[in-house]
């Protein structure tokens, strides 16, 4: 049973340094989205066109991820369930 604790533990560090890294590829993004628009270097159908495809490549990756590791994906779940209700608990 501790090995399972160790392992959800060790899923939960990797998936908040991958939360981290995520959240800060995405204000760079955005940042350079705004400048972008403040330069007239993008019109909004291109802005949305890179969106789409950005998005539609996400779910690829995550679908395959989920695909070849079932298991380990439900753990992660699991483990981000109990997170957010440990901290929606607190906070009432």
């Amino acid at each position: 049973m501790r090995q399972e604790v160790d392992e959800v533990d060790r899923m939960n560090m990797n998936t908040n340094r991958t939360q981290e890294q995520a959240a800060d590829q995405l204000e760079n993004i955005t940042e350079q989205i705004q400048e972008g628009i403040r330069e007239g270097k993008f019109s909004w159908n291109e802005i949305q066109g890179v969106i789409a495809r950005k998005t539609r490549k996400a779910a690829r990756v995550t679908d395959d991820y989920v695909h070849e590791n079932p298991w380990r994906a439900v753990a992660i779940s699991a483990g981000v369930g109990l997170l957010v209700g440990l901290v929606i608990g607190r906070s009432k």
